[in-house]
Parts: structure tokens; sequence; C-alpha cells
């Protein structure tokens, strides 16, 4: 695993509720192509912001290039 996103799940143990440190991992993850792990993130930030626009795009790029096209869609 790579060192940064290692140690951006570890700040996330310690400060769960932080925005901004939550999208820096899931665009992080998603710059790494691990996409399932970037949804999941992205997932998690949405229920810290239901109506996030950019949240909103983040999950659907991953949920996109998982090839899962109609939640894509929907989202």
């Amino acid at each position: 695993m790579n060192d940064a996103i290692k140690n951006l799940r570890e700040a996330l143990k310690v400060s769960p509720d932080n925005m901004p440190l939550r999208m820096l991992l899931a665009e992080t993850l998603m710059n790494h192509f691990q996409y399932a792990d970037a949804e999941e993130e992205y997932k998690s930030a949405l229920t810290l912001a239901p109506s996030d626009v950019k949240i909103k795009l983040g999950l659907a790029t991953a949920c996109y290039r998982q090839q899962k096209f109609s939640i894509a869609g929907v989202i």
C-alpha cells in the first residue's frame, strides 16, 4: 500500500469526520486506480454531506471506473 494512502487512513482514524481529509484520501485512491476503496470513501463522505456535488461526482466516477454503469448513471 502506498505510504500516502496509509498515512491518510491513519489520520482518519483520529478524525473520522474530517471531510477535507476524507476527500483527499478518496482522490488519492482514485489516482492509484483503487476505485472500490475510493467508492467506499466517497460513500462515507456522502453520509457527512449528502448534497455535496463534488462527492457525488467522485462517487459516480469511481462506480463508472468499476463498470457499475447503472449506479454511476443514477448518482
